[in-house]
């Protein structure tokens, strides 16, 4: 992780850039900030939403598989939304915060764990997910007689097809952050 951080600060020091003024910087980081609090907010709506939907859609007790999925998918989306809350930070409203040695480190913490949710745990949640909804499907494609050759088929289009989307996501969300999140960084840290 600080070996990509080091290669995205690079690229963002060999981009002609003009440095920050500390509103600029505010405003980018209350931004930041903002953005982040939608998406948890969303997360608290969607992951019990989900959660009841699997679990009516899903006879859960009837079928081992089903039960095993909820579980799966569910911990994955928990697993994102605690992700999510680790990198909260309160709104800046002067720029007298950005003073404290200490306030900037731990902002410029929250802001590398934000990229770390998107590099690395977003893969964590798309493995459960794909995992989880293909456990799901093996009773389902079981009910309709498919054969095996077939099953495993089905599997693999929709694993492959998961992981794709899932990678356009992920690396679109990368790119957002490597031009939101790592010149606030890297502006912090020639604060500090």
């Amino acid at each position: 992780m600080e070996k990509d951080i080091t290669n995205w600060q690079n690229l963002w020091k060999e981009e002609k850039s003009t440095p920050l003024d500390l509103s600029k910087l505010i405003t980018h980081l209350n931004k930041v900030e903002k953005k982040g609090k939608l998406e948890r907010i969303i997360l608290l709506v969607a992951v019990p939403v989900t959660i009841i939907i699997l679990a009516t859609l899903l006879p859960i007790l009837s079928n081992i598989y089903y039960l095993i999925a909820i579980v799966i998918i569910s911990f994955g989306m928990i697993m994102i939304l605690i992700q999510s809350y680790k990198s909260k930070y309160s709104l800046i409203s002067n720029d007298a915060e950005l003073n404290n040695h200490k306030y900037i480190k731990n902002l410029i913490h929250k802001l590398k764990q934000r990229m770390l949710t998107t590099s690395k745990y977003m893969w964590f949640y798309t493995f459960l997910l794909v995992l989880g909804i293909n456990i799901g499907y093996i009773d389902v494609l079981q009910k309709f007689n498919v054969s095996i050759t077939a099953r495993i088929i089905i599997h693999v289009v929709f694993t492959v097809l998961m992981i794709c989307v899932m990678y356009f996501s992920i690396e679109k969300r990368k790119k957002e952050n490597n031009k939101g999140i790592l010149p606030l960084i890297d502006f912090l840290e020639n604060l500090n």
